[in-house]
């Protein structure tokens, strides 16, 4: 899955947006998970870091969740909270 952020200069919440938006399209959260070695796929390589240091901050503000799996840390979004999840990625992206 391609992400269109292929400008230079992108915000941290264009980031966090398409990360959502990304995760929202897969059902990460509704019916399955994601490892954090695939959370920047998709996106430019100049931007793996600020992907993963994203899903950092999303974590933080509760709008994702991250537990142990068996080789590595697995991610989903929070499921309490896809309303303001739906609401965030509608700014940006058109949702099916």
């Amino acid at each position: 899955m391609q992400v269109g952020l292929k400008k230079k200069e992108v915000s941290d919440e264009e980031i966090e947006v398409a990360l959502l938006h990304k995760l929202f399209l897969m059902r990460v959260g509704v019916k399955y998970h994601i490892y954090e070695s695939d959370l920047p796929k998709g996106f430019p390589p100049h931007l793996n870091k600020r992907v993963l240091e994203a899903a950092k901050i999303l974590y933080k503000k509760g709008l994702m969740v991250k537990f142990p799996h068996h080789r590595e840390t697995v991610w989903q979004l929070n499921l309490n909270r896809i309303n303001e999840i739906k609401g965030r990625v509608k700014r940006f992206y058109e949702i099916p």
